[in-house]
């Protein structure tokens, strides 16, 4: 009867206690536009579902046919916690570098944004991800062709 209530036990904290064995996840979004492309801009990032305690944001971008290929990102840190969502302006992350896929015209390439907010103490407390295609196709039939 004891094996099977620390069974129960850990399957309840595992369901029910969020980060018990693991982080919170964030709800990441972005929006590729055309004046992204090879632009040291980082697209505006929505967060949402950021933990209590939360006091940095680190980002960074992948891309994910050409993952030797760094594109950086950068940390969004506060004195004060974050609340639950937050909106991560254009242009913030200082060690940011576009996407630029030789092959923008036909297929481009596949870019993910991964998020990790942190504790005070520097522990993360949840992580997510977004990814989108950035080529010119995509984006035009995506309606986010602007003019610039």
């Amino acid at each position: 009867m004891e094996i099977c209530m620390k069974k129960y036990l850990l399957l309840w904290a595992l369901l029910v206690v969020p980060g018990a064995y693991g982080q919170s996840r964030l709800d990441v979004a972005f929006t590729w536009n055309i004046s992204h492309r090879c632009s040291p801009v980082s697209p505006e990032i929505r967060l949402k579902d950021i933990p209590s305690g939360t006091t940095t944001i680190r980002v960074k971008m992948t891309d994910l046919d050409q993952k030797d290929d760094d594109h950086g990102g950068g940390d969004i840190s506060q004195s004060e916690p974050f609340g639950g969502s937050f909106t991560i302006a254009p242009g913030a992350l200082k060690a940011y570098k576009g996407p630029c896929p030789e092959n923008f015209t036909t297929l481009g390439h596949e870019y993910q944004f991964n998020v990790t907010s942190l504790g005070a103490d520097g522990k993360p407390l949840a992580v997510g991800s977004a990814k989108a295609a950035f080529s010119a196709k995509f984006v035009i039939l995506q309606g986010l062709l602007k003019s610039p």
